[in-house]
């Protein structure tokens, strides 16, 4: 990881100074700011000042502020911003709400390396993030210079996808939603952070403890520990604090077999580090918040982890979108050994705890694996980095450069098949992965090994291709007990289109598997099934232990009858109903989670209130295509499809090249008898998407409608010599042919 420290001086307080002002609140006492730490653990404290967490936030001064703020400009789409500075403040003149040019005041920076962001206070108590960046790195490197997050030319991507250009119309416009600080960006950037968001008025009145990730961020409240270091009144078991993060393993050289041999390595015993890998992932994941951050919680019981998902995921596990950490390292064998976070990175600084292959060297056998044996690159060559071939780097934000922490073995030739990027000809740009392919296994042969074949890759491609025949393999990966709990729950989750009987029963066992990943993908691989399949599974299981899997449980039981199930099971599922509306009420400023909490009181037959927070949705994001949709379905479902059309359009109007808007709107005018204009909208969805099998069968049955028969067969029978047999299209096709014969 790069790395950008900045000159700070040490403002640590004396501790006896910080006892007089703390206030006991809670159990473990209020929060008392990172200087208070600084007397006794000056180490720590002086890896923490200059680091990425005490950088994460900060007020705007010539201190933090790295942009060249002396009447520079940037021109994007058209309108020119301009950054400049004013008795002593930071100011942009850019594009408001509205598309016209604004003066606002730079109260934050956010971030420090590669990039740095700036934030603006609005009167609503919202912060908005500048969708203009600040690239911080030296100008040799292409930095030290102004970009947009959304590129306008191929040429300004650095790395990021090039599209259409932001204006104040869209719905990533830096004054919208997804460019608010308070519900985006800020739990993961100050300490005790509450957003006090107030629904009425659509305001916000967001505090913190500390600005930035402070010790406490991590480590709890740490009043109670001061006492403790004063005077050892209170000796808990740890030392004040409600928790402790230490590392408690023990690692012993031992003698490994492996594919390279018999090789010292270190492996682990004692208890597992979890607290300390939880309160990492706490922020380095892609998940959703149940409820205020605590560290004190299990990861599961406070938020919700995405599995392994298109698009967020290739289908062999390899980051794809911003998905952060957790869950790639949760599908590495090094977490499967008990290695946590600061095994590798100084908790305090963030940096590497050695340089290059040393960090791989702690453990892994230097004669063996730093070596051009092993790896087959000229030694201090890129090649000869342990990082390049197995953590490759994707680059977000456009500079931003992540490593991949599943720690993978390189696989050119599965790469190439299921569409995933081969790390080998990321450098060998002028090679196919059949040539890596062929020189991977030219020195295993050398060696008299075979190569490996991974577990979840081409089971996971087949079954996001809608391929029937990856059912088999997607349960078998499921039920196997020595693959990650991610991967397992990805698995049953993938399955659910081609629940049977036999598969149902898998389910009913991984709904008891002590693993929360799995249990929750087992729940949520039941969408598709009718609700008193749901109910019959689901219901002796409605006491599970992690709140995300009850949270599940929830929306998948949305629509039981509770007065025709026992009592004292509608009462705990009651409960349930209430826990996610909760989640739902935490998350008001949300209007992906509005949209959902809609959803939910839809099928409760509670139509008020699903009207309500689908029209809350729309007030935080008018232009939120997935909003405007699921509103404009709620209409359909409650006979108000007159109202549905006006959502329509604009979702359309607003994501043109999404398939799904246009798949609705041609659904529409099937009802409304409209064959013109549905296969008009149809054909355009199953061209957007030409492999999925449901836009494709659903324009060829308007075709049919329409009296094309013959055409509708053509298309059909082109779409399954390019994607293959798929059920629901090969029963079209032969309703088809029976016409014609």
């Amino acid at each position: 990881m790069d790395r950008y420290s900045l000159h700070i001086g040490l403002q640590g307080l004396l501790l006896t100074a910080a006892l007089l002002c703390l206030k006991a609140v809670g159990a473990y006492g209020d929060y008392v700011g990172s200087d208070s730490c600084a007397d006794c653990h000056r180490a720590e404290y002086s890896d923490w000042l200059g680091s990425h967490h005490q950088l994460a936030m900060a007020e705007a001064s010539d201190d933090t502020v790295l942009a060249d703020f002396n009447d520079t400009s940037f021109t994007y789409n058209g309108i020119t911003s301009r950054f400049y500075k004013r008795d002593g403040r930071f100011y942009v003149t850019t594009d408001n709400a509205d598309g016209e040019l604004e003066e606002f005041e730079i109260r934050y920076t956010f971030g420090v390396y590669p990039l740095q962001q700036y934030l603006v206070d609005f009167p609503d108590g919202r912060k908005q993030v500048l969708s203009i960046i600040w690239d911080t790195r030296p100008a040799e490197q292409g930095g030290q210079r102004w970009y947009h997050l959304y590129p306008e030319h191929p040429s300004l991507a650095h790395g990021a996808a090039p599209q259409d250009p932001v204006d104040s119309d869209d719905p990533v416009h830096w004054t919208g939603t997804y460019f608010n600080w308070n519900g985006r960006c800020a739990s993961c950037h100050s300490t005790d952070l509450h957003r006090g968001y107030q629904r009425a008025d659509n305001r916000f009145s967001t505090t913190w403890a500390e600005i930035s990730v402070g010790c406490e961020a991590c480590h709890g409240r740490a009043e109670r520990h001061l006492r403790w270091a004063r005077d050892g009144a209170e000796n808990g078991a740890h030392k004040g604090f409600a928790f402790s993060l230490a590392d408690p393993g023990i690692w012993t050289a031992v003698e490994a077999v492996s594919g390279e041999g018999v090789h010292p390595t270190l492996k682990r015993s004692g208890a597992l580090a979890d607290r300390q890998k939880q309160v990492c992932a706490s922020c380095h994941s892609r998940r959703a918040e149940l409820g205020v951050a605590d560290p004190r919680k299990d990861f599961d019981d406070s938020h919700m982890l995405r599995l392994l998902e298109a698009p967020l995921y290739y289908a062999d596990g390899q980051i794809r979108d911003e998905v952060y950490v957790w869950g790639s390292f949760l599908q590495s064998r090094m977490h499967g050994e008990g290695v946590t976070c600061s095994n590798c990175h100084n908790p305090h600084s963030l940096k590497l705890k050695a340089e290059g292959n040393g960090v791989c060297t702690q453990c892994h056998s230097a004669e063996v694996f730093d070596d051009q044996s092993h790896h087959h690159h000229p030694v201090g060559s890129k090649g000869a980095q342990c990082a390049n071939c197995h953590m490759p780097a994707t680059t977000y934000m456009g500079v931003d450069a992540r490593r991949d922490h599943s720690l993978r073995i390189p696989r050119p030739a599965q790469s190439a098949r299921v569409g995933a990027p081969d790390v080998c000809t990321r450098c060998h740009d002028d090679q196919s992965s059949a040539w890596a392919q062929r020189a991977i296994e030219g020195w295993l042969e050398e060696s008299g090994k075979t190569p490996g074949r991974h577990p979840f890759a081409d089971a996971f491609h087949a079954a996001d291709q809608g391929q029937a025949d990856a059912a088999l393999q997607l349960l078998s990966i499921a039920q196997n007990g020595e693959l990650p709990a991610i991967v397992r729950g990805s698995a049953i989750l993938r399955h659910g289109p081609w629940h049977d009987q036999q598969s149902l029963a898998v389910v009913q066992r991984l709904l008891q598997d002590p693993e929360p990943l799995v249990r929750r993908g087992a729940v949520a691989s039941l969408e598709s099934l009718p609700l008193d399949v749901r109910y019959r599974l689901l219901a002796p299981q409605l006491d599970d232990k992690s709140a995300s899997v009850r949270v599940e449980m929830a929306r998948m039981l949305a629509g039981v009858p509770l007065d025709r199930i026992p009592a004292e099971v509608a009462d705990t599922l009651r409960g349930l109903y209430r826990e996610y509306i909760a989640v739902g009420d935490f998350n008001a400023d949300m209007p992906e989670q509005q949209s959902q909490v809609a959803r939910f009181y839809t099928e409760l037959g509670q139509f008020g209130a699903a009207e309500s927070a689908y029209r809350q949705a729309l007030k935080l994001a008018p232009r939120h295509p997935a909003v405007l949709l699921n509103f404009a379905d709620f209409y359909r479902q409650t006979g108000r499809d007159d109202q549905a059309l006006p959502l329509l359009e604009r979702a359309v109007a607003v994501a043109p090249e999404a398939p799904n808007g246009h798949y609705a709107l041609g659904l529409y005018h099937i009802r409304q008898q409209q064959t013109d204009a549905a296969v008009a909208a149809l054909q355009k969805a199953a061209e957007l998407a030409p492999t999925d099998p449901r836009y494709a069968y659903t324009y060829a049955l308007a075709l049919e409608q329409q009296g094309e028969i013959e055409a509708a067969l053509r298309f059909l029978e082109r779409w399954q010599a390019a994607n293959g047999p798929q059920p629901q299209v090969d029963q079209v096709i032969q309703k088809l042919r029976n016409q014609t014969q």
